[in-house]
């Protein structure tokens, strides 16, 4: 990663990595259900000297490689591949996925919602937009999208049945997922699409410019 730095990389293993990951992932899902919301936006950032979030990753990726499959969710543009919690942590109850999404330029999925597993995501490299909307999967009707841009080192935390998407424009941007509860690629019960068929692609709506402004107190701050 281009933010990564040998030096400032402090004594950690890859389950340590993974561990610290869902650890947070999970603190993160909990205090959304506590608050009774379905979707949470932050940032991943330093809080002192000594370690880079990108050489958190890189740990990972070192020690434990991942080839990208295409297509993912029946888009060629999107690949992904998952690393398996239950090996690094050598803990055959572990029930957590962390994926790595790479999206292409002009990458873009249909809205859909995963109904069986929380989502927390965070933007590792390059830029893309992330599209959702407050209603249901059976309600929905592409009337009432909203669109923010996703860039690096943003966060994205919501709870299963929310509608939602990723797409990106010029820019590629590859995604850290976390999956609770772990849930295959290849499983029916993975995603569901509505009856209609939104995408950022076909929708004018999400390529109107904004600028949107959002607080949460330093209270709320969790830590890897």
């Amino acid at each position: 990663m281009s933010n990564s730095c040998h030096s400032c990389i402090i004594p950690v293993t890859a389950s340590e990595v993974c561990r610290r990951i869902i650890s947070v992932a999970e603190q993160s899902i909990h205090q959304l259900e506590s608050n009774g919301s379905k979707l949470s936006l932050g940032r991943i950032r330093g809080t002192g000297p000594g370690v880079t979030f990108g050489s958190l990753i890189e740990v990972l990726e070192t020690a434990y490689p991942l080839k990208l499959q295409y297509p993912f969710e029946g888009s060629d543009r999107v690949g992904g591949a998952v690393w398996d919690c239950q090996d690094i942590l050598n803990d055959p109850t572990a029930n957590t996925a962390i994926a790595k999404l790479q999206w292409l330029e002009h990458a873009d999925i249909p809205m859909h919602t995963h109904e069986h597993a929380d989502r927390f995501i965070i933007v590792l490299d390059g830029r893309g937009f992330f599209h959702w909307s407050d209603q249901s999967v059976e309600e929905f009707d592409g009337t009432a999208v909203k669109t923010i841009a996703a860039r690096s080192r943003d966060v994205f935390v919501f709870t299963r049945g929310l509608m939602h998407t990723f797409s990106t424009a010029e820019h590629p941007m590859t995604l850290l997922s976390v999956q609770s509860p772990s849930i295959a690629f290849d499983d029916a019960k993975q995603f569901r699409l509505p009856k209609h068929h939104w995408s950022a692609a076909a929708s004018a709506a999400s390529s109107i410019p904004r600028i949107a402004c959002m607080l949460h107190r330093p209270e709320h701050t969790l830590h890897l």
